[in-house]
């Protein structure tokens, strides 16, 4: 989640973040955790068994137990290397106290490490403290967690603590508008961690992040309910990783999701309440190829502000079958992203833009694209839309249909063959000015239906 302000491409930073994580690779960067396996081995004489209360522990499993300590930068149960399966069931995690640096995992409550598998059931995990993590994920491993409660309540920022972007930043960085000091889970470093039938809950800055993915992370969660109390979004999607959301339910303070250059998120009869947004859209010192990938499938989504916000990033957007209410009146909107950081179109560069379908749809908003770097198009199947459409290419099909209740600019584009003038309508008194764009044969001043006036003019 560091591409907001310096982005994980800038050397400097990367440079920051290869030796991060070769100090773990090195020892783990983890010292004398509560549990101790390291491949596919228990380290009693490496484990601080003092946190350690009930149940049994062996190199494979650990069962009944209950880890509790208010030691800062300690972790409770910590299992590294690729030959390490591990399971742990029934337990109880409370960790009070600061950790410094959650990209290596320290003062995590559980973590998985270079290449190891694990697996939660039936699991409690509390933590108290900034960048406090309940669970963590990194190099090439996977996590699991079934039938679980996650909370990371943060805590209060050290004295003297300087804001920073990377490595041992305990709050997030203030081009994403949230507040906090803890993320619950974290997965990073061509890891995969799978949620199912869990309830993760942030006090702030995030629930499911993702972060410095070294080009692959996978991220999903099943039949869960994602909450953030105070502020701060649900889940992360990170540059190079890839979110998948099925059948869950988002309560969020801010935004359900972030999006930060080329990553991809899905979405499949997921319901979210947001405070913000449904999803924030960004790109900072990136490249100006970079595409975010929004595919989303039924559910219904409430937000304060916009339902999708593109801030300086191409997009391709997928809606389909999705109950959105806007509670601001905007669907789309596009901006330039007022980070200092963001990623610059050169003048005259050419980019994908922003590309977005909506099918099988009845929808009430606006669509305004502000992005003055790159284009915005806009396809509409077997969709009803009444609203504003501001600087967007436009194309309905057959089933379609798009009434502005407030004047618009659009361009009527890639029409083939005869084109029925009753799929565009407008309130009275209102104009929508249209460029014919390709297959276009409208030209002139038509009168529609509700009383409002279509003008079109050719290039």
């Amino acid at each position: 989640m560091v591409s907001v302000g310096k982005c994980i491409r800038v050397s400097a930073l990367a440079a920051m973040l290869a030796m991060s994580f070769s100090v773990a690779n090195a020892d783990g960067g983890i010292k004398n955790p509560a549990i101790d396996i390291v491949d596919g081995k228990y380290l009693p004489e490496q484990s601080v068994a003092s946190a350690v209360f009930g149940g049994d522990v062996s190199d494979t499993s650990a069962s009944d137990i209950s880890i509790i300590s208010q030691t800062e930068n300690f972790n409770g149960l910590y299992v590294g290397g690729v030959t390490s399966k591990y399971t742990l069931s029934h337990a109880n995690i409370d960790l009070t106290g600061n950790g410094t640096n959650d990209f290596t995992g320290i003062g995590s409550a559980v973590m998985a490490d270079k290449g190891a598998t694990l697996v939660l059931k039936n699991v409690k995990i509390t933590t108290n403290g900034c960048v406090r993590c309940a669970v963590t994920a990194l190099d090439h491993s996977i996590l699991k967690v079934y039938d679980s409660t996650l909370i990371a309540n943060g805590g209060t920022l050290p004295e003297g603590y300087k804001p920073i972007i990377g490595p041992g930043m305990m709050e997030p960085p203030s081009g994403l508008g949230i507040s906090g000091t803890a993320r619950v889970c974290l997965t990073l470093g061509n890891s995969k961690s799978y949620y199912y039938n869990s309830t993760i809950i942030a006090n702030g800055w995030g629930a499911l992040s993702t972060d410095f993915s070294d080009n692959y992370v996978y991220l999903e969660a099943n039949n869960c309910k994602i909450q953030t109390i105070k502020d701060g979004y649900g889940a992360y999607a990170d540059w190079g990783c890839h979110d998948v959301f099925n059948h869950c339910q988002f309560n969020v303070a801010a935004m359900a999701t972030i999006m930060a250059g080329s990553s991809e998120v899905t979405f499949n009869d997921t319901d979210a309440v947001c405070g913000t947004y449904f999803v924030m859209m960004h790109s900072v010192m990136g490249k100006t190829s970079d595409k975010t990938t929004l595919r989303v499938s039924g559910g219904n989504i409430v937000t304060k502000d916009a339902a999708i916000l593109i801030k300086s990033v191409n997009a391709d957007i997928t809606l389909e079958g999705t109950k959105i209410v806007p509670e601001n009146g905007v669907l789309l909107r596009s901006i330039i992203n007022p980070d200092a950081y963001r990623t610059k179109v050169a003048p005259g560069e050419k980019v994908y833009g922003i590309k977005a379908v909506l099918k099988d749809m009845t929808l009430e908003g606006n669509i305004l694209h502000e992005d003055t770097e790159r284009s915005m198009t806009v396809t509409l199947m077997g969709t009803n839309v009444r609203g504003q459409i501001k600087n967007v290419s436009l194309y309905l099909d057959a089933e379609s249909k798009w009434t502005a209740t407030a004047d618009s600019d659009i361009t009527l584009d890639t029409f083939k063959g005869s084109f029925n003038i009753g799929k565009i309508d407008a309130q009275e008194g209102v104009t929508i000015n249209a460029k014919a764009g390709e297959g276009c044969t409208l030209n002139g001043t038509y009168l529609l239906a509700s009383g409002g006036t279509l003008v079109v003019s050719n290039r």
